[in-house]
């Protein structure tokens, strides 16, 4: 794992730059303290493709679910029924 202070990024950026095309990452830190990472485009667009958002990832899951693993209405209601209610006023 490569490590670089904000310092010597900033005094070295090029250079750094340069090994993100071999390296995987670069740590920055910050009085010893990670605080950022640096990666290439390609890393990136990696990272980017694989993550998706919610949406998507739940539409993903219910395009796998069998007719059989949903929940009953009978079962949503008792879930729905079970769940605690807050107690609200609008005079507090």
């Amino acid at each position: 794992m490569k490590t670089s202070t904000i310092a010597e990024a900033k005094n070295n950026l090029s250079q750094l730059i340069h090994q993100l095309e071999t390296d995987e990452v670069i740590h920055l830190t910050r009085h010893g303290k990670p605080v950022a990472v640096m990666l290439s485009e390609a890393n990136y667009q990696k990272l980017t493709q694989k993550n998706y958002g919610l949406f998507q990832a739940i539409q993903q899951w219910r395009t796998q679910l069998d007719e059989d693993s949903a929940l009953t209405e009978a079962e949503l209601k008792q879930l729905r029924a079970s769940s605690q209610e807050r107690k609200f006023s609008w005079d507090e």
